[in-house]
């Protein structure tokens, strides 16, 4: 991490098979309000096998000076692409977002101004969920995903996609966790917090991301999420002790607390007050399931981690 800082801001997008998602992230980002010399676009792949890489090297022919690629092969983990990205950083700032995601042209001049303005150590934008899709699945997640706010103000993280920050606390700090599926911006968020750096959440400037429109891709997140809950149990065990999470539990089987809780807490977004009966009926059924495969891939990786050495 000692790459001369040349450039005001470095952006890095990881991404691994994802070439239709990078193309939009790179379309926007390339047509930035804002100075081309001040910043750079780093692609972060972690080991991609389809036309990801292809799609990268058209961009960087086209965009030389602006836009490079690193690549992090040996581990898999999207901190770990984003850790090799910040060691190759040449920004004194960096931004994050992730390969699907979207910004209007003047995000980055945006950014750089509210954390003048705000004297804020790391800034965290709003986060939108956009589909053109209508189903169930597709507005349950547009209901319920990316409570940034609470998530900065409660839990005192942020996900990494719409974190900007500067360089030199993680010079300080340390880097993303690699080992972690899951919960790796959860837990450097709390290291950073706890050293008594500013966080400051800016909702006017929104990133776009596209919902996740099936039971499975909602599914495929909530068992990832569960892997990494545990994962962070074992790794960081007096930080993130989870005493409600037992493996047999029966409220995790059978959430009712919960879901009691996510009918009460929706009823203020607009989506959840203008649904039919039916369509209230399926978000339940939808969290329930999703709580149910979280918990799965929680004893999922309790399996793993039984393989393991056991942190000191």
């Amino acid at each position: 991490m000692h790459k001369s800082t040349k450039k005001k801001i470095s952006v890095i997008i990881p991404v691994y098979n994802d070439p239709s998602g990078l193309k939009d992230t790179l379309g926007c980002l390339v047509e930035q309000a804002f100075p081309k010399e001040s910043f750079e676009i780093i692609v972060a792949d972690n080991g991609s096998t389809d036309d990801t890489l292809s799609l990268i090297k058209s961009f960087t022919n086209k965009y030389p000076k602006l836009i490079r690629m690193v690549r992090e092969n040996s581990i898999k983990s999207s901190y770990a692409a984003r850790n090799k990205g910040i060691r190759e950083a040449k920004g004194s700032i960096i931004s994050f977002i992730d390969s699907d995601m979207t910004v209007e042209k003047d995000w980055l001049k945006k950014v750089t101004a509210s954390l003048q303005k705000n004297k804020a150590d790391c800034l965290v934008c709003n986060v939108q969920v956009v589909s053109g899709e209508k189903s169930i699945f597709a507005l349950y997640d547009r209901m319920s995903a990316f409570p940034i706010e609470k998530y900065v103000k409660k839990a005192h993280y942020t996900p990494v996609g719409c974190l900007t920050i500067y360089k030199a606390i993680f010079e300080k700090m340390g880097l993303f966790d690699p080992k972690l599926i899951s919960g790796g911006d959860h837990e450097f968020g709390n290291r950073v917090y706890e050293a008594g750096y500013k966080i400051h959440y800016e909702p006017a400037i929104v990133m776009k991301h596209p919902t996740r429109s099936s039971l499975k891709q909602l599914l495929r997140k909530a068992f990832r999420i569960g892997r990494g809950y545990r994962q962070i149990n074992f790794y960081y065990p007096n930080r993130y002790k989870m005493k409600y999470r037992k493996i047999l539990s029966p409220w995790c089987f059978f959430p009712i607390k919960s879901i009691v809780g996510f009918v009460t807490s929706k009823r203020s977004n607009p989506i959840w007050v203008n649904a039919i009966s039916l369509e209230k009926t399926l978000f339940c059924l939808i969290f329930w399931s999703y709580l149910l495969t979280n918990h799965f891939g929680y004893i999922y990786e309790s399996s793993h981690c039984l393989k393991k050495k056991k942190p000191v």
